[in-house]
């Protein structure tokens, strides 16, 4: 595991609107696997868990048994699993309320063999399925190292969220800013 890989698994964020949170829906503790969060997803006032589930790696730990796709899974069996493609895993944060509803937001930073540039994923859950917050953004695991917080609401703007991506094409890996509509 890179040094950058292990600075992003241990990076936690503590992100929230201040509001208080969804009540718990009960759930069988022992069918919820490690690493899973837990937010109102689909806004209806109850929070449910999410957690990724990775694809079989082969006996080389460089490549899949098949698809290398991971599935974003819920507690609620009313939420579809979120296909998530070239992801061998990775780690997921819980933004509450990024928007003006209560609807939580779960970020995704996929896990691949090898290299430190990302897609961040940010999304919440409608009627239809998962939806994306954002277009997903590059991030790369420097600004793990550095605590930057990828998605925030945007108070200066209503309905937009401030993100915090790293520019591929810029070679000093700078952690640059930019506000956008919130889906």
């Amino acid at each position: 595991m890179s040094f950058c890989w292990a600075a992003y698994l241990a990076w936690e964020p503590a992100v929230s609107s201040g509001l208080p949170p969804p009540s718990t829906k009960p759930a069988n503790r022992e069918l919820i696997p490690e690493g899973a969060v837990q937010g109102d997803f689909d806004g209806d006032g109850t929070a449910e868990y999410v957690w990724l589930v990775p694809p079989k790696i082969d006996s080389t730990d460089v490549d899949c048994v098949g698809e290398c796709t991971s599935y974003l899974t819920s507690s609620n069996p009313a939420l579809r699993p979120y296909v998530l493609q070239t992801a061998i895993g990775g780690m997921l944060a819980v933004y509450h309320h990024l928007g003006a509803g209560r609807r939580d937001y779960v970020g995704i930073a996929p896990a691949w063999f090898m290299g430190c540039w990302s897609r961040y994923f940010v999304l919440t859950y409608r009627p239809s399925g998962g939806q994306l917050g954002v277009k997903p953004f590059s991030t790369h695991c420097d600004q793990w190292e550095h605590d930057s917080i990828p998605i925030a609401r945007d108070s200066a703007h209503a309905g937009h969220v401030l993100i915090h991506y790293t520019d591929m094409a810029a070679g000093d890996f700078a952690v640059k800013t930019k506000s956008v509509p919130l889906q």
